[in-house]
């Protein structure tokens, strides 16, 4: 046979790179980062239920957050010590710190593992409305880690993290 030589599997090198770019696509978008975008607080998690938060859990500035699960009616409770007051970025870098509040309730997590919820008992509607109520659920180095982004714009990163005393 003479002429031109046949480019053989020519469409089959247009589908590996396309498959290659779907993969790459894929990977970057479970990481949980936008292109240009860092993540704000620790890895997001799926993996800890309620039995995987119980315990003592603080802050380096000094807030801290006891989970319990007594039973019975009283359910899942907790108790918090200079809890934030507020969510505002100024509070979150205050130095030193404002004390926060004295506070107890029920806690739980949601159906897909991702955020903890307080409920608080006896403190006001207004202080209830300007309080960290729920925190995101996450990972570093094995041990999960509860979280909240504070105030502050798209270019600062201020988070409440709380890790549990002993991990």
């Amino acid at each position: 046979m003479t002429g031109k030589p046949k480019k053989k599997h020519a469409h089959l090198r247009l589908r590996s790179t396309a498959a290659a770019s779907t993969t790459l696509l894929l990977a970057l978008s479970t990481t949980g980062c936008a292109a240009g975008e860092e993540r704000c607080g620790p890895a997001p998690a799926t993996c800890y239920g309620a039995a995987d938060l119980y315990g003592e859990w603080s802050s380096r500035r000094g807030t801290s957050l006891d989970l319990k699960n007594p039973g019975g009616r009283l359910g899942r409770t907790f108790l918090t010590h200079d809890w934030p007051k507020t969510t505002t970025a100024e509070q979150a870098t205050a130095e030193p710190p404002p004390s926060g509040i004295i506070a107890d309730g029920n806690w739980d997590v949601s159906p897909d593992r991702t955020t903890l919820t307080l409920t608080f008992d006896r403190i006001d509607a207004a202080l209830e409305r300007s309080t960290v109520r729920s925190l995101r659920i996450g990972e570093e180095k094995g041990h999960p880690v509860l979280y909240q982004r504070l105030g502050g714009g798209p270019e600062a990163c201020h988070v409440l993290e709380l890790k549990r005393q002993g991990d």
